[in-house]
């Protein structure tokens, strides 16, 4: 049985880590700091061997490609949400929040990828599931929960970091080209857009050209950071508005 987008269940999914993250926080509402951050390391962790699970799989039954490097933006995000917790670092809890979770979500919303297992109960398509959704969970959780502080400051040093990714994955799937192994490389969707998203058009809008072995595609890395910028502005804006809920005890133990 495979996962048929615009069902009713595929709308249950597209709900369920938004639902998830508002119970786990009222579930932890009198938690302290260290065993939210507990927590939340045992809960990326999990995310982590979702990845790692998948990565094994598509390693031992399809050899070694570009997709099992874990570098594509929603797989980069388990190894980040870790490091967050880990590390405690406003910058990468910004990373995860404005870049990574609006990513996952999409995902959610435009799930070809899943749709196109031919059973959903197949473990990849199992990973897919419970990978995205646990991305976009545990993110929004951490917001909620209080452990997430992103002011100017940090705002403004995770967007040069997102646009340092992003022009760094440009160079990176290029030089990766002239790997036979990696050669579909396609990290951040500097190359070509994730189909069934938005970002296909924005694809047909520009024109693609090479340049040596640099493929390149300027209207449509124009257009792709425009629309980033946008998402990122808007979720912390969302930010701003969720901090009304937050636990602020935990902000401040935190900061201690």
């Amino acid at each position: 049985m495979p996962f048929d987008l615009w069902t009713w269940y595929h709308g249950l999914y597209i709900a369920s880590p938004l639902v998830l993250a508002y119970a786990l926080f009222r579930l932890t509402s009198r938690a302290d700091y260290a065993e939210k951050r507990r927590l939340g390391l045992w809960l990326s962790s999990a995310a982590m061997v979702v990845l790692v699970v998948r990565n094994v799989t598509i390693l031992l039954t399809e050899g070694f490609h570009a997709q099992v490097v874990p570098l594509q933006v929603c797989h980069f995000a388990n190894i980040v949400l870790w490091l967050a917790f880990y590390l405690r670092s406003d910058k990468l809890f910004a990373l995860s929040f404005c870049l990574n979770l609006p990513a996952a979500f999409i995902s959610l919303v435009f799930a070809n990828a899943l749709a196109a297992y031919p059973s959903f109960w197949m473990l990849l398509a199992q990973t897919y599931f419970w990978g995205h959704l646990l991305i976009v969970m545990i993110a929004l959780w951490a917001v909620l929960a209080g452990m997430v502080t992103i002011d100017r400051r940090v705002f403004g040093q995770t967007v040069m970091l997102m646009a340092g990714l992003f022009v760094g994955a440009m160079v990176l799937n290029n030089v990766l080209k002239l790997i036979p192994t990696l050669s579909e490389a396609n990290y951040f969707y500097t190359v070509r857009p994730e189909e069934g998203t938005p970002l296909e058009w924005f694809y047909t809008l520009g024109v693609s050209g090479e340049l040596g072995f640099f493929e390149y595609n300027v209207l449509y890395w124009t257009l792709t950071a425009m629309l980033g910028v946008v998402v990122v502005v808007l979720f912390y804006g969302l930010y701003v508005w969720l901090t009304r809920h937050v636990d602020v005890t935990a902000r401040e133990a935190r900061r201690a």
